[in-house]
């Protein structure tokens, strides 16, 4: 799962683009499915991703 947070988190910051845009609309889509574990599970995986994007993959 780490190699994964990271991986995404390298591509956000790579990409030249709008990260928080990005995540935001990430966040849209996760809240929307209506499956409570998915959700749940892909809530908190999003959350890793920004907490590891932020800190610059030094967690």
């Amino acid at each position: 799962r780490l190699l994964f947070v990271r991986m995404i988190s390298a591509m956000l910051r790579r990409s030249g683009g709008d990260a928080g845009a990005v995540m935001f609309e990430a966040y849209r889509h996760i809240v929307s499915d209506t499956n409570q574990a998915r959700r749940s599970y892909m809530l908190d995986l999003l959350e890793s991703v920004r907490h590891d994007y932020v800190h610059g993959g030094y967690t």
